[in-house]
């Protein structure tokens, strides 16, 4: 059975230079991340906080509030 790499996300946009300490920017990235299926290295403290500015679908938002409730005091 042939083993398989961990895929990333391919970003279009230098995403090193970015200033992720700009909400504007953090959610936009956050944003991305979610619509691409990459978790990695959300924290929850930070979904939490800006899950109602993130643009993504209704039924993602919904799915993370649902995590948040039953997982986000962790």
């Amino acid at each position: 059975m042939e083993k398989r790499k961990k895929q990333a996300i391919f970003w279009d946009y230098n995403t090193e230079k970015m200033d992720l300490s700009n909400p504007s920017v953090k959610i936009w990235r956050l944003s991305r991340q979610l619509q691409f299926g990459d978790l990695s290295g959300i924290k929850k403290e930070e979904l939490k906080k800006y899950l109602p500015l993130l643009e993504i679908n209704s039924s993602l938002k919904e799915l993370l509030r649902n995590y948040l409730s039953k997982y986000g005091e962790d």
